[in-house]
């Protein structure tokens, strides 16, 4: 437990819901990064999560959580992939969420920290994660948790 923070498993049925929803807000991020019109975006949003988590939950070398208060309601999800590779563990951070409702009551960064000590636990000594430009609250909270650049995406409209 992180500061009233607990992470669980998520459940099939919540995944299902997860999946629809997130395919949709995916859809809208991508289409704007990559300049893809709506039906591209969707098409390449279901088709990525389908490639990653084909058996939903229980995806080799995923982890779904549902971030709960230490009261069991609900204030977010998180998303990490374990990767092994021969210089060590380390753990991608594919989806990290609060709850609109919760949003602004510092729930962020309790979620950040525990799946830094989640994927700690389960054996990474490194994570990183990527953020679309257009998202400075998220991308200060990084900043604010250690976080550096490692790679850089530019365009330019001509």
């Amino acid at each position: 437990m992180v500061d009233g923070l607990v992470l669980r498993p998520m459940t099939q049925q919540e995944h299902d819901s997860y999946r629809t929803r997130s395919v949709q807000e995916y859809a809208l991020e991508i289409a704007e990064a990559r300049g893809l019109d709506a039906a591209d975006a969707v098409a390449t949003a279901e088709g990525e999560l389908a490639e990653l988590l084909p058996d939903g939950p229980a995806s080799p070398g995923m982890h779904l959580w549902i971030a709960e208060t230490g009261a069991g309601e609900r204030v977010g999800l998180g998303w990490i992939e374990l990767r092994r590779r021969a210089s060590g563990t380390s753990a991608w951070i594919y989806d990290v969420e609060v709850d609109v409702g919760r949003r602004g009551e510092g729930w962020g960064r309790r979620l950040m920290e525990a799946l830094h000590d989640a994927a700690r636990d389960l054996g990474a000594t490194t994570i990183a994660l990527n953020v679309f430009g257009h998202n400075t609250a998220a991308i200060r909270l990084y900043d604010s948790l250690g976080y550096v650049v490692t790679a850089q995406q530019m365009k330019r409209d001509l």
